[in-house]
Parts: structure tokens; sequence; C-alpha cells
């Protein structure tokens, strides 16, 4: 039998012994509560038919930041409740695009725009999801081509319009996955693991990364910085100019990609709470007048849904926008939101001629 003095330092250091020990036991506390705080990391795959990179068919994706929801992934790469393919030849398919905002994974798939249409049209209408974080109208062009080359048969192109960034961009190559190669860690390292090494790495805000404040060396001080308040930013007549003119090339590049029927869900992020004060104006109405304009000529519909949020908010104090571990009024749209463009969508006078027949989705593609 070993003697205390013959022990390793390791085993014989109480202090050490106690570290290791309690360090064991929280990861393994985490591991088992994780699904409960942390966001799922599902490996991607390329949808040949959309012809772009989506998180795999059939998986189950977890959101625990803004929301607390989990999300199916169905055919093609959508979020949500999506319809089965091959789909009803007696429902009206639509084909959903945005960005985050319309992406939905901070609600339950019972709760997302595609289910509450389907339910609000009784059954009529068909949505498919295929708005995706990050995508703007450089990423929603190539993949309307996409669809319209495979079997997937459309009646309308919907487009929810929250961010103006998302159609006031110039012409440019679709969004380059850069951590692509990664999708391998998504399948062999737990969630918590991989965020816990982003939130070292990385910024919280945009995921950059970050200046780790340990390091060896000498630490800069910035003790004589003085925090300045951020000047309020007034557009410029030439500024505005040159987001009308990139909106109206992309709207032409719109037009120019299909005769399907488009229509726009204008829901900006208004009314919003900032610094505690509601702020029931739209900052970017003078914009919004111009793609009325634009839309009009080339045979778009505009539904603008500024009167019923506002209402939401001063009749039923329901916001559109926030979640229970956040702040109303602020961030991505909750179910109260997503049952307003639901309800118009549902209602739309346009979709009454609909379905239209297959040859409809006639292509004319960009060269």
């Amino acid at each position: 039998m070993m003697s205390p003095s013959t022990l390793p330092a390791t085993v014989s250091n109480p202090m050490i012994l106690r570290w290791t020990i309690g360090c064991i036991a929280g990861l393994l506390i985490i591991a088992v509560t994780s699904p409960c705080f942390v966001r799922s990391y599902t490996p991607r795959v390329v949808q040949p038919q959309r012809n772009a990179l989506t998180l795999q068919p059939g998986a189950e994706y977890r959101w625990r930041s803004e929301g607390y929801a989990n999300t199916q992934i169905g055919p093609l790469g959508m979020p949500g409740a999506s319809p089965p393919l091959p789909l009803n030849p007696s429902t009206v398919h639509l084909a959903l695009w945005g960005d985050s905002q319309a992406e939905g994974v901070c609600v339950a798939d019972d709760q997302k725009i595609a289910a509450q249409t389907h339910h609000l049209s009784a059954e009529r209408i068909d949505v498919l999801p295929f708005a995706r974080s990050g995508d703007d109208c450089n990423d929603w062009l190539p993949q309307i081509t996409s669809l319209q080359r495979s079997s997937i048969k459309l009646d309308a192109h919907v487009f929810l319009l929250v961010e103006w960034s998302d159609w006031c961009q110039p012409v440019r190559q679709p969004s380059s996955i850069t951590d692509q190669q990664f999708d391998w860690v998504a399948e062999q390292l737990p969630a918590f693991l991989i965020q816990a090494t982003r939130n070292v790495l990385t910024t919280g805000t945009d995921n950059q990364f970050r200046r780790l404040r340990f390091r060896p060396g000498p630490i800069t001080s910035n003790s004589s910085a003085t925090a300045v308040a951020p000047a309020a930013v007034t557009e410029q007549p030439d500024q505005w100019t040159s987001r009308v003119a990139m909106l109206a090339v992309q709207l032409a590049r719109l037009k120019h990609q299909t005769r399907l029927p488009c229509i726009f869900l204008y829901a900006p992020l208004s009314p919003a709470i900032i610094n505690g004060d509601i702020l029931w104006d739209d900052p970017d109405d003078d914009l919004f007048q111009a793609m009325q304009s634009i839309a009009a000529e080339l045979g778009f519909d505009v539904v603008d849904l500024r009167h019923q949020m506002q209402q939401s908010v001063r009749t039923g104090k329901q916001w559109p926008r926030g979640f229970h571990n956040g702040q109303f009024g602020v961030g991505h749209y909750n179910a109260v939101g997503y049952r307003i463009i639901s309800a118009a969508l549902a209602a739309h006078p346009r979709l009454d001629a609909l379905p239209l027949t297959s040859t409809a989705n006639t292509v004319t593609a960009e060269r």
C-alpha cells in the first residue's frame, strides 16, 4: 500500500483534487441540462432544388436564445411545419422568402407563418418557407431560378420585408458560407462545447473574433478614453437616392427572374421601444413610398402591415416582436406578429384566383 508521501502530487494535493472533481462534475451537469439552455448545431447539406446550403431535412433544430422553441426541418431544408412533397395540387403553393425575421426559429412550428397561414386560410394555402437567416435578395433570386427549373410548382412568391438592407443592396454573388468546413464539428461535438468555444473566441453581437483579455505581455490602459454617445444618423439625400436606385435594380431583376405573382409584406421594426420610449413612426416611410411606386410599375403587390402592428399594441397591448426572455418591442417577430402577417397573407385578394396553371411557372432566367 502506497503511503501519502509516495502518492502523485496531483492526488495528494486536496485543492487540485477538488478542482478536478468540480470541473468534471460541472461539465456533466452542463452536458445533461444544456438542451434546456443552449441552441443546437445541426449539420447542413446542399439542397439541389434550391441549389443552396440548408439544414439537414428531417433534423430538429433547437433555439434557446431569443425565444425558446424547437423547429423541425422539412423537405428542401425548410424550417417548420412544411407541406409534404409532392405538393397537394388542390391548394395554393406560396414560396416565402426572407431572413431570420421570416425563418421563425424563435417560435414553435405551429406558430410560424407557414402553419398559421395554412390554418387561417382554411387549409387552402400551403406556404413553403424558404427564408434563411442572413440571406438577402442576392441569395433569394438565384434560388428562385433553381426552383423554377425543378419539379416544384409554385403559384406565387411572398417576400417579408422587414429591413431595407435586404433589398437595398448592390448586385453580387450569393453569400458564401464561410464556416461550411466546420459542419463536421456539429456532428461530432456536443452543442454546449461548441457554444462555449464561440462565446470565448467571438463577440455575441456580430460573431467577430474578439481580442482576448488574458494574454502574455503588458496590457494597454484605456482609462483615458472618454465614452461618447453615438450621434444621431441623418440620411443624406444622395444616400437615399442610392438606396432607391439599388432597390429599383433588384426589383427589376426579380421581374426578369419570374413571371409568377410577387407579394411584398411590409412589416418594418415599428412600433419599437427605444430607451424606454415607444416609437410609432416608421423612419423609412419615404423609402417605402418609393418602393410602392416601383412595385406598381412592375406589377408587384405590396401589403402595408404597419397599421395592424400598431393596433395590436394600442388596443390589445400585444407586442408583435419580443419574447419573455428578452425585451418586448425589440428583436424578432413572435407568435403575435406572425399571426398578423399570416392573417394578411391568407386574406390577400390576389390569391383568390390561384392556384394558377403549372405553365405559369415558366422561367425567364438571368443569363
